[in-house]
């Protein structure tokens, strides 16, 4: 369990979690049909069989798009791609991956295979709606399945549209990528479809919605859902132009500060205070972390030591809020910014050391580094090692 989601353990070998968000968006649904839909569609019922299949569908709608993500997932991996794991939230899920395809055929079989997974779940439901319906009679069971199969096909239909981040927009992006042999022109092209399929959603729903259509506040959901991936991609297109041509050691943090293993929170932040150095959106939020033998045992980030409460700062001590050294990628000074970018998605949110040619840390590059206001500044190659003496260690309180 984290701040943010809830894990389900594995599932065929992937991490599962869902968000909490979509636990609170999932209580509301079940609450609405158990409530309004299905004892208006079958009244006289017992109370007990409007909870149960209500219950049921939730259960059964949230698998099914666990499916389609598994699908992402797994062809994925069998494609030699890193996954992280698949988180479901409010409005669908997300297979993240953390590293990128190496051809267009692979990006095209990743993006069908979660539509075709949610084409399988369809057609299972469809069969089990029409197992369901004895004769002529109606059943509650029968309009769960049929409920299903019909909003799996809709979210399939959904799904392939040609725009970004739809799975139809990746499609499209690795057909432009495949015929441009340019994977960033292939992107680009999703993304300026995502504008125009995301317009047009957006104005339908509209229509719809002032006509007194429920439906149309969904389409406007998703329309602007679309519109702002869309934008977003573009910012991050803009700014990677900036990487083009630069090396890590041009926008890395040089000579961060290195803090020892020992050392309490509340010691971590009178030693930047008495360095002067800001514990904002100041200059370092990234520390090298050195033990009692003088090793580098991994970073310790400044927003986990600003989430610890006051009253426990003197108690923490910065070996507990360590990111291991093993799980911190290490890159090399000289290396292309393009390159590391490509290989480390997790720079995006975290933190890779950076060493010179001796194999010594000289810097961090972490997610201000590329930023264009970072990236276009160009840094001379650190000359500094990271070394230097050791305080001794404190007697007594500190350990």
């Amino acid at each position: 369990m984290t701040g943010g989601e809830l894990s389900l353990g594995r599932i065929m070998g992937v991490k599962v979690g869902v968000s909490w968000g979509l636990l609170a968006v999932s209580a509301f649904f079940t609450l609405s049909l158990a409530v309004n839909q299905y004892p208006f569609a079958f009244p006289g019922r017992d109370t007990s069989q409007y909870w149960l299949v209500a219950v049921a569908t939730t259960v059964l709608f949230s698998a099914s798009i666990l499916v389609h993500e598994l699908g992402h997932a797994v062809v994925a991996r069998g494609d030699q791609v890193g996954v992280d794991g698949v988180t479901l939230w409010m409005f669908g899920g997300v297979a993240r991956l953390t590293s990128l395809p190496r051809t267009a055929a692979s990006e095209a079989r990743i993006a069908l295979a979660g539509p075709a997974a949610t084409g399988v779940a369809a057609g299972v439901f469809w069969v089990l709606a029409a197992v369901t319906q004895p004769g002529d009679r109606a059943s509650l069971a029968a309009n769960m399945f049929d409920w299903l199969s019909r909003t799996n096909l809709l979210l399939l239909g959904l799904n392939l549209l040609p725009a970004q981040p739809l799975d139809g927009g990746r499609v499209l992006a690795a057909a432009a990528w495949r015929v441009s042999g340019r994977r960033e022109i292939g992107n680009l092209i999703a993304a300026r479809a995502g504008w125009l399929v995301g317009g047009v959603l957006a104005l339908y729903g509209l229509v719809l919605f002032r006509r007194g259509d429920p439906e149309g506040l969904w389409l406007i959901l998703v329309g602007g859902f679309v519109l702002s991936s869309s934008y977003d991609f573009e910012r991050q297109r803009r700014t990677a132009q900036h990487w083009v041509g630069r090396s890590v050691g041009e926008v890395m943090r040089t000579n961060p500060p290195i803090v020892e293993d020992w050392m309490t929170v509340e010691a971590l932040l009178q030693h930047l205070a008495a360095r002067a150095e800001p514990t904002g959106r100041g200059r370092h939020d990234v520390f090298p972390v050195r033990d009692q033998r003088g090793e580098i045992t991994g970073v310790v980030h400044l927003a986990a030591a600003l989430s610890v409460p006051e009253s426990q700062r003197r108690l923490v001590h910065l070996e507990q809020l360590t990111e291991p050294r093993r799980n911190v990628p290490v890159v090399s000074v000289d290396e292309p910014l393009e390159r590391v970018v490509r290989d480390h998605p997790e720079v995006h949110h975290s933190a890779v050391m950076v060493v010179d040619d001796t194999g010594r840390i000289v810097g961090v590059l972490g997610p201000e580094g590329l930023a264009p206001s970072a990236s276009s500044r160009r840094r001379p190659r650190p000359q500094l090692a990271t070394g230097g003496r050791r305080r001794a260690r404190p007697a007594g309180g500190q350990r």
